[in-house]
């Protein structure tokens, strides 16, 4: 999908002049804002499916000749995402020069409640759910205290700040690269749905589980990584499929009848028995050249069938049997 790419830039704190540190949470709050939050009317803009845009905290190390990186992540509908101490972005050697220790770092950074990608790259991130004024005051404190206490920074050192919009131009264009996490989150909660949980699977692949009508959540999954050859497997963001799948525990006994019924009842998806005590609904769809309607309409798809699946479970074995 074609993207126009507008980014503003400014130096948020300048080095050696007095501020409190509230007053520098403060400014830090505002920059959140400006990415997380939005009010179309006010910026005579719209904000549509596709959208995203980044912050960029740039901190000036003291001692050092490089700068470390905390950013912020956000898209319509969807939850937040913060990343400090970017491996991808910051030179080779940033982290050994740092006035802080590595093992001082990693405990500054859990006590935040950010973690490590399974690699172990200094790329400290965490998620976040979609943010108000006080969720952004919030996350301005966390990245101030992951700054100065996880990476040095002082108030004696500049602290540069940039925000980078991408608007998406057309609801007929693709996405020719794949989708990102946030993109699918943001297509569920744009649909009305429960986003009870985002997990990685065992295997590294993003997922969310789905809230649809106690007591049946659902999975969303990416997989199919996009990447460049160069690029390391764990700094993929875009994936190229997507799977929704639904797994309905049974009686000993009772999967195959239970398949065999909801096998007749599906039009898109795939019925399996993986056990004795399972079974499990799912489709497989293509990202490749997507749009957002596309997106769209394989949520809707997958929707129809999870409301035909859950009238046949709601009948019962023994009004099911009736009817066969």
């Amino acid at each position: 999908m074609t993207l126009d790419r507008r980014t503003r830039s400014w130096i948020l704190h300048r080095p050696n002049v007095r501020a409190s540190e509230g007053e520098i949470l403060r400014k830090l709050t505002r920059a959140i804002m400006a990415t997380c939050l939005w009010n179309p009317e006010e910026e005579g803009i719209g904000w549509s499916f596709g959208d995203m845009r980044f912050l960029t905290v740039v901190a000036d190390i003291p001692g050092t000749d490089d700068a470390a990186y905390a950013q912020v992540f956000s898209a319509p509908f969807a939850s937040s995402a913060i990343e400090v101490a970017s491996g991808r972005l910051a030179p080779k050697g940033t982290f050994g020069a740092l006035p802080v220790s590595g093992g001082k770092r990693a405990a500054v950074m859990r006590k935040l409640g950010l973690t490590l990608p399974k690699r172990g790259r200094e790329d400290w991130s965490r998620d976040l759910p979609p943010l108000d004024e006080a969720g952004c005051a919030s996350l301005a404190r966390t990245m101030y205290a992951s700054l100065t206490e996880g990476l040095g920074w002082n108030p004696g050192q500049a602290l540069h700040a940039a925000v980078l919009h991408e608007t998406s131009l057309s609801e007929t264009e693709a996405f020719l690269e794949g989708l990102r996490p946030i993109h699918v989150e943001g297509v569920l909660r744009e649909a009305g749905l429960e986003v009870v949980e985002g997990e990685d699977e065992e295997d590294g692949h993003p997922a969310f589980l789905v809230q649809h009508g106690a007591p049946l959540p659902f999975q969303v999954e990416l997989v199919d990584a996009v990447r460049e050859e160069d690029e390391a497997p764990d700094l993929a963001y875009n994936y190229g499929t997507l799977i929704f799948s639904l797994a309905i525990s049974v009686e000993e006994g009772d999967a195959l009848a239970l398949a065999l019924a909801l096998h007749g009842l599906t039009q898109w998806a795939r019925v399996e028995l993986p056990d004795d005590n399972r079974v499990v609904v799912n489709r497989r769809d293509s990202l490749e050249g997507v749009t957002p309607e596309g997106l769209r309409a394989m949520l809707d798809r997958w929707l129809e069938e999870l409301t035909a699946v859950r009238s046949r479970l709601e009948k019962g074995p023994a009004e099911a049997d009736e009817e066969e």
